[in-house]
């Protein structure tokens, strides 16, 4: 599970930028809640909202920079779909020093009886700085697995012993030369939690052309019973690949037995053609899933139906989490969300983004904001300064003075 993730230096994001994931000391929806290690209690849900060019996505694409940076070596050597692997590491634009400057990400995360805490600076495509931690439930201080900084590795005792070696190119990350290299627990552990991270971009309209087929003939069915929950009238799916690509038939319930194309069904028929898979698998699994603009030709009660399969501990069963960006006012209430499940990007005055959740906004008079609050009505009214600019749209002052 994930439980926190920072960023510096990245894209529309100058300073440090922190998505936490483990939850606050807040009374809402503990019945939602992940249990972690020790007494920790993770947060099944995140979802970002902020005005377009707010800097939403680049939160998303932030932690699937990182994913990539560390994956892509293995799957270069691997030929595991490493075409689709572009990394897209820039740092912020708007600041000559900025632009010199290493961008640098840390990621803590809990992958079986250990939690992780990995971090990697990377300039130019260079890894400047890279280290890796893990801590077991219930003990006191982290063990080093590696340290790499100024060009030259130090191996924690575990590593030593196993005889690693610390020749490694300046442009791979540490961690993938080992994973690419030897088969070590410790490490195998923590490189599967980047490589279950699953991405999905639906700002980009091409994404919606990918389809995962079922796994198992259980998944195929699965998914139908998905479909049906979501008041998709169908009875089955069929998969066919031929020297043309893949093509993907689906029977109505209201048929006789006749199937039509996937390229028949409306767009959101087949949004969720897309989407359903990836969700069962995280579902399955426990994994870590990460959408922009999951909302994206979405009905609202869908919306609703797959947050909840997440909030749901009776079909969550393996600690799955889904952050995700949205501008679905619908779901951006207490009967949704936690207060800590609730974040916000925006620009600030001095131009770079920020990021922060609803539980930590307080008022002049450092109250926090109340469950009984319409968060929906006081996002749109600029309340969390996350002002989606209603009011500058509709007083576009001078446009008359002609």
């Amino acid at each position: 599970m994930l439980a926190e993730f920072t960023f510096e230096n990245f894209k529309c994001y100058r300073d440090e930028a922190t998505l936490q994931m483990i939850s606050a000391p807040i009374c809402e929806h503990r019945d939602t809640l992940i249990a972690g290690a020790g007494k920790k209690s993770y947060l099944p849900v995140a979802a970002v909202y902020g005005p377009n060019g707010g800097g939403k996505s680049s939160v998303l694409q932030a932690l699937e920079c990182l994913q990539r940076i560390v994956t892509l070596p293995y799957l270069v050597v691997k030929s595991r779909r490493a075409h689709a692997y572009d990394v897209d590491c820039r740092p912020y634009a708007f600041e000559e020093e900025a632009r010199s400057e290493a961008t640098t990400f840390c990621v803590i995360f809990e992958a079986g009886e250990y939690t992780y805490r990995y971090i990697i600076s990377e300039r130019a495509g260079e890894v400047v700085e890279e280290y890796l931690h893990r801590r077991k439930a219930g003990r006191g201080s982290e063990a080093t697995l590696f340290e790499r900084s100024g060009g030259e590795v130090s191996l924690g005792s575990s590593l030593r012993r196993k005889g690693v070696s610390t020749d490694v190119s300046s442009m791979v990350p540490f961690l993938s030369f080992l994973a690419i290299s030897y088969d070590l627990e410790p490490i195998d552990e923590a490189f599967g939690w980047f490589l279950s991270c699953q991405f999905l971009d639906y700002s980009e309209s091409s994404f919606e052309d990918y389809f995962l087929e079922p796994q198992s003939d259980l998944e195929r069915k699965l998914m139908v019973k998905m479909l049906n929950a979501m008041d998709i009238d169908i009875t089955n799916i069929r998969y066919q690949r031929d020297d043309d690509g893949l093509e993907i038939y689906l029977t109505h319930g209201v048929s006789d037995g006749t199937e039509l194309e996937l390229g028949e069904e409306s767009n959101g028929t087949r949004k969720l053609l897309n989407l359903v898979p990836p969700l069962l698998r995280a579902l399955s699994t426990g994994g870590l899933v990460v959408s922009d603009e999951l909302d994206a030709k979405l009905h609202p009660k869908l919306l609703k139906y797959i947050i909840k399969l997440f909030t749901d501990r009776d079909v969550n069963k393996s600690g799955a989490q889904l952050v995700f960006t949205s501008h679905d006012m619908t779901t951006l209430n207490s009967s949704m969300f936690r207060r800590d499940e609730i974040w916000f990007a925006a620009k600030t005055p001095e131009g770079p983004s920020t990021l922060y959740s609803l539980a930590d906004i307080a008022d002049v008079d450092g109250k926090r904001i109340r469950t009984q609050n319409a968060y929906d009505r006081q996002y749109l009214a600029g309340r969390y300064g996350a002002d989606p600019y209603l009011s500058s749209m509709l007083d576009w002052g001078g446009l008359d003075e002609q």
